[in-house]
């Protein structure tokens, strides 16, 4: 029985008795050890397995994490691309609109300054703007020198209107026949009066014997001269400089007057001229004074204010070239 072995098995009917050989005895063995292996193979395997599932989990987020924030990165990046684009096209449209106002701006200043587009220059190429904006400055330059050196426009600040022109009348206070020298600007006492040009104070006091009252008289460049009278106050004394459109009084009713005014003259050496169309000059109408006034060399004023300009021009010429220059460099 040596090759034999025998199992039990008991229960409620009695006891029963297997016997087998051996080897099966052996089989069973090596199937229960094959199960085992078999098992603690899957079972390793299985944690193994797990494992790199888990390896490949966190390295699947960290990927997933590492895309989203790129994404995000991206979207915001994109955003601000946008915001920046669209930025530029606004700055852009701004520009052309500025540039085509500027355009405008310098015709309309080129045909005020006398530099508009003639006959023998329709043909020609067109000139770069900065050429553009040269010819109006220079031109522009020459006019403003002359307007400043011989009286021009208003003398007081606030124009009211004239009482009184330039021409024979009756004086309002003693009846007579006489010229007036001058015309009368309508003001309230107190209201501010300019000069109505670059000069030095000549004269600044109380004149009784004229009539004037308080009386300035400034002298200008190239033989004019011009004379406030009436003041009810002088704000320059003798040798004081004033430039065109500073306050040298304010409107009175000094002096034989009927009533608060300025009286306001204008001299070219020792000929008194008509105030109107000095008062009536301006950019706007510039040539007109030349044919208006009589009496005064234009052509040799205007020479000599051409020639200013011209060495104004010679001494911006090198300053542009060294600018040219250091721009190509």
């Amino acid at each position: 029985m040596r090759n034999h072995f025998t199992i039990t098995i008991s229960d409620v009917h009695g006891a029963h008795h297997y016997s087998f050989k051996q080897f099966v005895r052996k089989f069973v063995w090596i199937l229960f050890a094959v199960f085992i292996a078999v098992w603690t193979v899957g079972g390793v395997s299985i944690l193994w397995l797990n494992h790199k599932a888990d390896n490949v989990e966190l390295t699947h987020k960290a990927s997933v994490a590492a895309f989203t924030e790129s994404l995000e990165v991206t979207r915001s990046d994109y955003e601000n691309l946008l915001v920046e684009k669209t930025k530029l096209e606004q700055d852009l449209l701004n520009t052309s609109s500025q540039v085509a106002f500027l355009d405008q701006a310098l015709q309309g200043l080129e045909e005020l300054v006398g530099e508009g587009d003639s006959e023998a220059e329709i043909d020609a190429p067109p000139m770069a703007l900065d050429e553009r904006v040269k010819r109006v400055q220079l031109n522009s330059l020459g006019k403003n020198i002359m307007m400043s050196m011989v009286p021009s426009g208003s003398a007081v600040a606030n124009y009211k209107g004239l009482s009184s022109k330039y021409g024979p009348r009756v004086h309002p206070i003693t009846g007579k026949n006489h010229l007036h020298g001058g015309i009368d600007y309508r003001g309230k006492v107190g209201e501010t009066i300019i000069a109505t040009a670059d000069g030095v104070v000549k004269y600044s006091a109380l004149n009784e014997e004229s009539g004037f009252g308080n009386l300035v008289t400034l002298v200008h460049a190239n033989g004019f001269m011009t004379r406030y009278g009436h003041l009810s106050k002088r704000a320059v004394k003798v040798g004081d400089y004033v430039q065109k459109g500073q306050k040298i009084g304010e409107i009175g009713n000094t002096g034989r007057s009927s009533g608060s005014h300025l009286h306001y003259e204008v001299w070219f050496l020792y000929k008194r001229l008509n105030p109107q169309a000095f008062h009536d000059w301006s950019i706007e109408k510039y040539d007109e004074m030349f044919t208006k006034v009589k009496g005064v060399p234009w052509g040799s004023l205007s020479q000599a204010v051409d020639m200013h300009v011209k060495k104004v021009e010679k001494q911006l010429l090198p300053k542009a070239a060294t600018l040219a220059v250091k721009s190509r460099i």
